[in-house]
């Protein structure tokens, strides 16, 4: 997967709609395809090349006919499963009130969790994506603009810290935060493989310490009020 992690939610928000995802490919309302559920299992089990409307359709329990009713082909599906999935880490991600919004340590901390937590849940179906999005026009586009929201609100966190003087003022706000979401996006993959041998708790340390030091957050905002108390 390819879209990135963000930066602490500040509680601003932009035009792509309450979850944070392209409104043209938000979730429609409940269908009996839908409904049905083991959509996004099919898809990760079988690939998108080998699955079929036969198949879908005898998952949902449903006939060809409503099947149409509801999706154009099952590239259409498989779009809507894409977009319920990016919600859900968007969802995930966003801090919100849970913290103070001048707590920068700890919010960095918890979207980092939230977001290998939120990858891991949906690593398989993210596979997919990115073997689509590699061959085809559709899903890169789709890719590009979940990625875009994703970049937006870490753009809308990283000013807020640099309003609050928490951050360098001198970091451009979109190429640290497409930077740092690349990183914490790669890293939540590569995380998976048993080989890097941390736990969840050491790697969100590592991400956590990485990106408050790139960010230049103020000595006063690490644990114990310095840097070398984050260690």
């Amino acid at each position: 997967m390819r879209f990135h992690a963000r930066p602490p939610d500040e509680g601003t928000r932009h035009d792509v709609g309450r979850t944070g995802i392209p409104s043209s490919h938000r979730a429609w309302p409940s269908h009996p395809v839908r409904a049905a559920g083991g959509r996004k299992e099919l898809f990760e089990e079988c690939g998108f090349s080998a699955v079929g409307i036969d198949a879908v359709a005898q998952r949902a329990g449903v006939s060809h006919g409503t099947f149409y009713t509801w999706f154009d082909s099952k590239e259409m599906l498989l779009r809507e499963i894409i977009s319920e999935v990016a919600a859900d880490i968007f969802s995930a991600t966003s801090i919100g009130s849970r913290l103070p919004a001048d707590a920068a340590y700890a919010r960095i901390e918890a979207a980092n969790r939230s977001f290998l937590r939120a990858v891991t849940r949906h690593s398989r179906i993210l596979r997919v994506l990115d073997s689509l999005a590699d061959t085809r026009e559709d899903f890169l586009r789709l890719r590009l603009e979940i990625r875009e929201s994703f970049v937006q609100r870490g753009m809308e966190g990283l000013i807020r810290l640099q309003e609050l003087g928490l951050a360098d003022p001198q970091l451009p706000p979109r190429a640290t935060a497409s930077a740092l979401g690349a990183m914490v996006e790669s890293f939540a993959h590569l995380w998976q493989d048993p080989v890097e041998g941390l736990d969840e708790a050491a790697a969100v340390d590592v991400l956590t310490r990485l990106w408050a030091g790139a960010i230049g957050l103020a000595p006063r905002a690490w644990p114990g009020g310095g840097r070398a108390g984050a260690g």
